[in-house]
């Protein structure tokens, strides 16, 4: 009989680590609850400008292709787990998909790898992003890059552009007193793009601290390029035409004001909505940010984590995890003398 791994989740690492297994023999099912794979990934765009700017973004290919067409990978979309019944090297998964509730059998490793939240969707706030009045979600600038031409991001050329980064990190009413880590990565990537487009364009960030990017110098070389930077939290956003931020002027305690045409909340990684739940069923336990961890290794379990599921992790870290999930299944089974 043929390996048969069930993954939960059809984003950037469970498609990732499906196609390593499909390529290497195994029959392996795809559980996705939305309406197509690829996740948030998918809606993600370059930030090239000129020249690559190391995104990521480029280790995805034509990867969700190559897994929609795979004779060894399954698909199951619109589908959320019920119940795993049995144990490692037979597993049964009850799911329900637009087909009724259905069960699969003989499964012998499970991949979770359902992804995180953006902090837009989870907000218990009441902050709203309206991109009509230039105010836009980290995620939703995604979906704009991801549409760009060749003459620019947005309708008209914006004459000024803040960045407020951790927006949903660091932030214990939130649940998330942790750094997202990729918030700082993307951002920037994302103000050298506009500074290509819109060179006379003047671009703030508002920030905490700065993450690690790149090696070298990358702060200055920010700089460098006209790019401004100001350590602190903003005090309040009013959202008009333009928009004012009002903010503590660093070294001193006055409240100051500037005005921007658009305003970047620059979001960060939160649990997948369902985590909790995964855990009861997959026998996994949650951290006290949310994220899902191992009780037990796969090896004793059968149950592997892949992605930003057990924690937040930048593109290539997700790519380079799934594949090592996939290959320690694949020499484990090798190991057993199992049949691939």
């Amino acid at each position: 009989m043929n390996h048969r791994t069930l993954i939960i989740g059809g984003g950037l690492a469970g498609c990732t680590a499906a196609l390593e297994l499909a390529n290497n023999g195994c029959e392996v099912t795809i559980l996705e609850k939305s309406d197509r794979i690829g996740g948030k990934v998918r809606q993600y765009g370059c930030k090239a400008a000129g020249r690559c700017n190391n995104c990521g973004l480029c280790l995805a290919g034509d990867l969700w292709n190559q897994v929609e067409n795979h004779g060894k990978i399954t698909i199951i979309i619109g589908s959320r787990l019920i119940d795993v019944l049995g144990s490692k090297g037979d597993f049964s998964v009850i799911y329900k998909s637009g087909k009724g509730v259905l069960s699969l059998d003989r499964i012998q490793d499970i991949i979770v790898a359902a992804g995180f939240e953006e902090f837009s969707t989870v907000s218990s706030s009441s902050l709203e992003f309206n991109t009509e009045d230039g105010i836009i979600s980290g995620h939703q600038m995604e979906g704009l890059f991801s549409r760009r031409t060749n003459d620019g991001i947005f309708t008209g050329s914006p004459g000024s552009i803040a960045f407020i980064q951790c927006l949903g990190s660091r932030d214990v009413r939130e649940k998330a007193a942790y750094c997202s880590r990729v918030c700082c990565g993307y951002s920037t990537r994302m103000a050298r793009v506009l500074k290509y487009y819109y060179p006379e364009a003047e671009i703030v960030f508002f920030y905490m601290d700065l993450q690690w990017v790149e090696a070298g110098e990358y702060l200055d070389r920010l700089e460098n390029e006209g790019i401004k930077f100001i350590r602190c939290r903003p005090v309040k956003i009013k959202a008009g035409k333009p928009n004012r931020i009002q903010f503590e002027q660093p070294g001193t305690a006055a409240v100051v004001e500037k005005d921007f045409d658009i305003i970047v909340l620059t979001e960060g990684i939160h649990p997948a909505e369902n985590a909790e739940r995964l855990a009861e069923l997959c026998m996994l336990k949650v951290d006290k940010s949310g994220f899902l961890k191992n009780v037990k290794g796969g090896e004793h379990t059968g149950i592997y984590l892949a992605g930003c599921i057990s924690g937040p992790k930048r593109i290539e870290e997700v790519y380079s995890e799934s594949l090592a999930v996939a290959r320690v299944i694949l020499g484990r089974k090798a190991n057993d003398g199992g049949s691939l």
